[in-house]
């Protein structure tokens, strides 16, 4: 059985955080590039393939929601989950209807982020 290397965008402008969700992705052995603002990660995206994406909502410039909807306008399966420490649930059911998978709220379980990881399609090969 041979292990397919999920890539992960993780969008995250707290380095701290980001780090810990890379070193938590590193057990799963993906390969994670980290961006830092909502103009960053589409940037990224569109220049990279990406398995999976996990995005804050508030970014500076851009926020995750808007990044959200432009990832998901040139790329209709792109597979982003948002994350949140924030409960403002308008935003919430807006980045939910606009395509992501759905929402983890910080602080949240590092399992759960790598569940998500586990049930690509590709993780399993």
């Amino acid at each position: 059985m041979t292990q397919v290397t999920v890539n992960v965008l993780v969008v995250e402008d707290d380095p701290d955080f980001a780090e810990s969700l890379v070193i938590a992705l590193g057990i799963r052995k993906c390969h994670t590039d980290v961006a830092g603002s909502g103009e960053e990660a589409v940037r990224k995206y569109r220049n990279g393939s990406y398995d999976i994406v996990f995005m804050d909502i508030k970014l500076p410039g851009k926020n995750g929601v808007e990044t959200l909807a432009e990832i998901i306008e040139s790329s209709p399966d792109a597979r982003i989950v948002m994350m949140t420490g924030f409960s403002e649930p308008a935003l919430l059911n807006t980045a939910l209807q606009a395509g992501a998978m759905d929402v983890l709220r910080k602080p949240f379980k590092m399992r759960q982020l790598l569940g998500y990881v586990d049930a690509l399609p590709s993780a399993g090969s």
